[in-house]
């Protein structure tokens, strides 16, 4: 049996409509595997730019904490891949001195009132010796209270001594002080209180005068953010922040920023140790 010519190109037609689909379809899929397997090379290739940059950033802190300087360029790591580093100062002025970051509860934060040496060690020469000092802390929920240990050199004998106060913004039945706490302290929205040393005590004036070395701020009840107000009074110097921009040819950079404080005091002056007589080693 013959099959007429119009038939013959109906299924001729078909034909080619099919392969046109097949062909679109596996085009389509063919693009699409072309562009993932793109779009992967092109995050992997990014993903590596930021790891080798990242690197650079850290070797460039890891430079800068020995060396305890900046650099003064980029500086090349390997092929392609270079650091730069700065070195600036926390504290150190007057006015405002915000802790850099939030401080958990409990946690034990210092703030030097005297002057480190080049090598870290504690230069005693008075410094901070303005009778009074703000202290802010930010409005949490909570709210938090703050226990703070003044650390002094006792100008007749030189020995060494703390001081302690609490306070607290809400009446709490634990004896923290409430009294003199404002609000927006240290132009932040913070709770804010004065501290006087006068009133703990101590003696700023005169030829056997107090040396101030330290305050020891904790949080209790909550987490808070720490900043200390001494007016027109500056503040010593409190530690480096170091900042390191590694980056790579293609114009990848990655920042890493460290906060070095001074080392702290031994948490042993948190603590009270009481005995009804004397008692010795």
């Amino acid at each position: 049996m013959k099959t007429s010519l119009p038939h013959r190109r109906h299924i001729s037609g078909q034909v080619l409509l099919i392969t046109l689909l097949v062909l679109t379809v596996a085009t389509t899929i063919a693009l699409s595997l072309i562009g993932r397997a793109t779009l992967d090379i092109s995050m992997s290739n990014q993903l590596e730019e930021s790891t080798r940059a990242f690197n650079a950033a850290e070797a460039g802190i890891e430079q800068a904490l020995k060396s305890g300087a900046g650099t003064s360029g980029p500086q090349t790591l390997t092929s392609g891949v270079t650091y730069d580093v700065s070195v600036s100062t926390i504290g150190g002025a007057s006015g405002i001195y915000k802790l850099p970051n939030k401080t958990p509860e409990g946690v034990t934060e210092t703030v030097w009132l005297v002057n480190h040496n080049d090598d870290g060690t504690l230069d005693e020469t008075p410094v901070y010796t303005t009778n009074t000092i703000g202290i802010c802390w930010s409005q949490e929920a909570g709210p938090p209270a703050l226990v703070i240990s003044v650390l002094y050199r006792e100008g007749t004998d030189g020995t060494y001594h703390v001081e302690r106060l609490a306070v607290d913004p809400t009446p709490r039945g634990n004896n923290f002080d409430t009294a003199g706490i404002t609000t927006n302290g240290c132009g932040l929205g913070y709770y804010a209180r004065t501290v006087n040393f006068a009133t703990l005590g101590l003696t700023l004036t005169g030829a056997a005068s107090d040396t101030l070395l330290s305050m020891r701020i904790r949080p209790e009840y909550g987490d808070a953010t720490i900043a200390i107000d001494g007016g027109v009074a500056s503040l010593p110097r409190q530690g480096n922040q170091i900042e390191s921009v590694g980056a790579t040819q293609t114009g990848v950079s990655r920042k890493v920023v460290v906060y070095q404080q001074y080392r702290a005091p031994l948490t042993i002056f948190d603590s009270v140790i009481h005995s009804q007589s004397s008692f010795g080693k």
